[in-house]
This record gives C-alpha cells, structure tokens and sequence, in this order.
C-alpha cells in the first residue's frame, strides 16, 4: 500500500468478499464454523487489501492482547529451536501472536527475569522452558500467580501445569540398547548437571546399568554444545580408562564426540559405539548416521501451547502431560569388538601408570 493511501478495514474486507463483517472477524481471528470456500474467499480479500487486523484493539475489547509469552533457553540449541517452531505455528492459527524472552542462565532468579519481560509485555499467558526444580517452578507460579503458566523442563512430579517429555524413559531405551548389543563398559557425555533433564537421564542410564550390577566406567560434563562434546571425549580418551560404548546427553554434543574418535583414528562403531539424544535433522546425515533417541520438539510444543490455552479458556485442575521418546537405530552403535579394543586401551593405561610412576620416582629422587 502507497503512502497516504486508506487503510483496508473489516468492512472492506467484508464488500470485497461478499460476506458480513461477523464472517471476516470469524476467519481472521480463527474462531467458529467458516466453510473451507468462504475462508478462502475471505482470505482472499485480506491479501488483495493487505489488510491487518488491530490486535490492540480486539485486546482491549476482550481484555486479552491476544499474545502468549515463551521463556526459554538458548534457542540456538536444537530443543528450544524446535519448541519455538510448534508453538508459534499453534499459537499463529489460533489468532495468537508469540514473544519469546530469553532466559540467561540456570535457575529461579533468572526464570524470574524472564517471565517478568514477558508479562510487562502483557501477554495472556506464558510457556516456560527452563530448568527448575519442583520447589523453584511451584515459586515461579506462585510470584506470577495472576500469568497462566506451563512448564516444559520441570521434573513431572512438579506441583504446576506442566508439558513433558519422559527424559528417564529415553534415557533407558538408550542404555537398554547398549546392553543388548553386549557393551559393559559404558562412559557417558552428559549435559549441565544443573538441568533438569540431564538429571533424569543421568538417573536413567545409572539405573539400567545398575539392574544389570554394572555403572558407568567413566563421565565427562558438556554444556550441550559439539565444542564440549569433543572436549569431553578426548578427556575420556586421555583418561586411559578402558570403555567400548559412549552414551550422549544430546546429538549435537555427539557430533563433537565423532569428530575426536575420528580424529584419534578410532572407528564407530567397530571400536566405539555412540548413542545421541534428541534426533535432530542431521543425526541421520552424519558419517556415520547417528543412532539416538528421538523427541517430537514441535508437537510438544503444540501440545503445550493447547494446554495454556485451556488455561486461559476457563479454570482447570494442575495436571501434568507426559510423551515417550522412541530409540531410532542407525549405523554407530555395533556389538563390541572386545578384544582388540580393551586390549588397546588397557594397553593405554598400563603405559600412563608406569610414565606416571616413574615421574613421581623421579621427583623423589631428587
């Protein structure tokens, strides 16, 4: 549209489809019955016109703004940028419009920062993907008692509203999986133990291999980045301890994995075998295609948007939702060669002891 020229209203809309302004309200703000015809019809019309709808003041008349609040981490990270996806396409065709506030850090002061942005932007409601606690997320509610809220990184026993998917679940099925290919000797890149989730599936690893009197041989800590994934595996590579199997806290630490078994010319999975986490687009393309634990991020996010939006529509009981992640099995996780492998790497560890010993020998003799 030309400077100075009108702005497109309902009722032009409305002429220029040959409907009521009652129809084209319904259309553009996706609220009751409109045939499939008359909707395209009247979309039609809205693109001719370029007209757009005065959300402030359909706020003002319902006492809505008609926006939802996202507090979330790093939506550089795979989950959150998927999150984001759902819940903006489920929000967009319900007549909802999406602010996203970023939480900078871990914990409740700033969940709280974030969750304070969102509501002096006076959205209807909030979705929350942050790691709390149960006690930190039932403060959250509390501080923001008059903002409907629903949490997606909380533990499920949580007292709040909350959308999850079953960390402990997956973590199992990618613990199972390396049992039953015959690994023993397990190690695990694991994400910030200050999350939430990486708790659940650090507990569920621990217990399946403790069903089978077994624990994990050695840990390394990332910060769900392929930088940190790499770092790690090489500190369990240097550590000399022998293992034939690496769990991983997410797919994109697991890249970094690869790369530094590449590196040091190991092969995977003839020499380890590696499970991600997540199953992100590329997990499939990598050399060779990762193995990992599938999460719908975007139907999580859709179902958690539904769940506000209940919320919003009238009072409902505090309930918690839980989804199942499934293990999708590619080409980097193998029975164990075990042999020439531990042979290898218990070979490593004899060599560092003895350097080390003789070292210290040295220093005493001096």
């Amino acid at each position: 549209m030309k400077t100075g020229e009108k702005t497109a209203t309902l009722a032009d809309v409305a002429h220029l489809a040959g409907v009521s302004q009652q129809t084209v309200s319904r259309v553009v703000n996706t609220q009751g019955q409109v045939s499939a015809r008359t909707r395209a019809r009247v979309m039609d019309a809205v693109g001719q016109l370029n007209y757009v709808p005065n959300r402030l003041a359909q706020g003002l008349a319902r006492q809505r703004s008609q926006s939802i609040g996202f507090a979330t981490n790093d939506i550089s990270l795979h989950a959150p940028s998927q999150l984001t996806s759902g819940i903006e396409r489920a929000a967009r065709e319900s007549g909802f419009s999406l602010i996203v506030s970023i939480v900078p850090g871990y914990g409740l002061a700033s969940v709280t920062q974030a969750v304070r942005a969102l509501k002096e932007r006076q959205v209807d409601g909030v979705l929350i993907n942050a790691s709390l606690s149960s006690k930190d997320a039932a403060e959250v509610s509390r501080r923001f008692a008059d903002v409907p809220s629903v949490f997606l990184d909380v533990p499920p026993d949580s007292p709040v509203n909350a959308a999850l998917l079953d960390q402990y679940h997956g973590a199992a099925l990618a613990a199972r999986h390396l049992l039953e290919l015959g690994h023993t000797r397990i190690a695990c890149v694991h994400g910030p133990q200050n999350a939430v989730a990486e708790h659940s599936r650090l507990q569920g690893w621990g217990d399946v291999l403790k069903d089978r009197s077994l624990a994990l041989v050695a840990q390394q800590e990332g910060d769900w980045s392929p930088a940190s994934g790499y770092a790690a595996a090489v500190a369990l590579l240097a550590s000399g301890i022998p293992f034939t199997a690496v769990l991983v806290g997410n797919d994109q630490m697991a890249v970094g994995v690869l790369r530094a078994l590449w590196e040091r010319g190991l092969n995977v999975p003839g020499d380890v075998s590696v499970i991600g986490y997540d199953d992100t687009a590329e997990s499939a393309l990598l050399i060779p295609p990762l193995t990992t634990i599938r999460q719908d991020f975007p139907t999580l996010g859709q179902k958690a948007f539904h769940h506000l939006k209940a919320l919003l529509d009238g009072p409902e009981p505090t309930r918690v939702t839980l989804t199942r992640p499934g293990l999708v099995v590619r080409a980097s996780t193998a029975r164990p060669r075990l042999g020439q492998r531990l042979q290898w790497q218990e070979a490593l560890q004899v060599v560092q002891q003895h350097l080390w010993n003789r070292g210290t020998e040295e220093q005493g003799g001096e």
